[in-house]
């Protein structure tokens, strides 16, 4: 993965996200980062795209498809929001996928 690859991973992030999902009425542009992704974390920020379980897994899915990064259960908290995954994935592009 190149460092311009690296530059803008959160607007692909969620560019992938709001595309896999179907979430044609969330903007990406007014979208932050750091807003959570999951229905259980809800109470944490103002914004959040109410994903569940198995949105978590289909997630986990999408970063190995379009990344080639594979994610351990012992991963999963750590992926809570799409500043979270894009730091995930910087972390793994030095080669330990």
């Amino acid at each position: 993965m190149s460092d311009h690859d690296l530059e803008n991973l959160e607007a692909v992030i969620l560019a992938k996200i709001i595309e896999e999902y179907e979430l044609d009425d969330i903007d990406p542009s007014s979208f932050p980062y750091d807003a959570t992704l999951f229905e259980s974390d809800r109470e944490k920020t103002e914004v959040c795209l109410d994903l569940d379980s198995i949105g978590a897994l289909q997630l986990v899915v999408m970063i190995y498809d379009k990344w080639g990064i594979k994610a351990e259960q012992k991963d999963f908290p750590k992926l809570r929001t799409v500043s979270a995954i894009a730091d995930f994935i910087r972390e793994r592009a030095g080669g330990n996928t």
